[in-house]
């Protein structure tokens, strides 16, 4: 009985992103257009819409047939659990304190589609993944997977910024206005904080 609660629960958490998702993208694709698609933050949102589907849909499998969660789909949860995470926490402790007035932390974390995509999503998706997808465990080996699509995201963007594709849009992220030394130092600052709350997440989650 409490492994259906759990799974219901599961369910319910995961499709409240799949919900979420698609009103909070049109709100950022109205603000921003074609450059929605440069943030690491609609990138990490959209494909955790698709993993969270992906669960709730094996979920319901899962209920009906008593079976586990397949590791593969939790491996993708937690891969996407952690790229919201990361949007979170860089919104926490960097983003936020930027605005001079104080208000950086409401305003990027309860306002338009911000308050989907740094908080809601973020928030839902690390509670069902903690409480409620406990099984199967995963592997040690499943932490350094968390890094890579924030690897791929910044020398994606970074490249950009060198090239002048792209603007930003993180102010981190603008190679000349910052030094060589400044930019290597956001990267490792950055990757060395995913690869820490990545394990500790997988910790958490009974593993």
């Amino acid at each position: 009985m409490i492994k259906k609660i759990a799974i219901l629960c599961s369910i319910f958490l995961n499709l409240c992103i799949v919900r979420w998702e698609p009103v909070a993208i049109r709100m950022t694709w109205e603000a921003v257009g074609s450059q929605t698609f440069t943030f690491y933050t609609e990138n990490s949102n959209v494909f955790a819409f698709f993993v969270c589907l992906l669960v709730a849909v094996c979920q319901v499998i899962c209920l009906f047939t008593g079976r586990q969660l397949p590791r593969w789909v939790k491996t993708l949860k937690y891969i996407a659990t952690c790229c919201l995470t990361m949007t979170f926490l860089t919104v926490v402790f960097v983003l936020g304190p930027m605005y001079e007035d104080g208000n950086g932390w409401y305003i990027m974390l309860l306002t338009g589609s911000m308050l989907y995509h740094h908080f809601l999503n973020p928030v839902v998706a690390m509670v069902s993944f903690l409480l409620f997808e406990r099984e199967p465990r995963l592997p040690l080996a499943s932490v350094p997977l968390a890094l890579v699509p924030t690897i791929v995201y910044g020398v994606y963007d970074l490249w950009g910024n060198i090239t002048g594709r792209i603007d930003g849009p993180y102010p981190f992220m603008r190679v000349y206005d910052q030094t060589i030394q400044e930019s290597l130092m956001w990267f490792a600052i950055i990757l060395g904080t995913n690869l820490l709350y990545a394990f500790v997440l997988w910790w958490l989650g009974g593993n």
